[in-house]
């Protein structure tokens, strides 16, 4: 019964150890960054696909080899091309001369109703 009241020894080293005071220092980080010189990131020179919608990834690179000919097809093309604006231009006089008569008889009829 005697060991009753008695406490168990205290532990070799301390229990409550002292706080860490400092985590971190950029003391030699400046200098060691600056050994070789701080360069600027390298620009790519195809932009990155990733991320992008497939489809019109794979659109584009069909429509890019579409692109390729030689001069003679670019020739063809550029004379279909100033033909298909000339149709297109007469086509829109056309519809404007139409809209500005519609135009003109609706203004006309309420006024004949009178």
């Amino acid at each position: 019964s005697a060991t009753r009241g008695t406490f168990p020894e205290p532990p070799s080293e301390p229990a409550c150890a002292m706080a860490k005071s400092k985590n971190h220092t950029g003391n030699n980080q400046v200098y060691k960054n600056h050994r070789n010189g701080i360069k600027k990131t390298r620009r790519p020179k195809k932009m990155s696909m990733q991320g992008m919608n497939c489809k019109f990834v794979r659109n584009q690179a069909f429509a890019k080899r579409g692109m390729n000919c030689t001069p003679e097809e670019k020739e063809t093309r550029l004379a279909a091309q100033k033909e298909a604006q000339k149709k297109m231009e007469e086509k829109k006089v056309v519809e404007r001369a139409d809209r500005l008569k519609e135009l003109q008889e609706a203004a006309a009829a309420p006024k004949s109703k009178k």
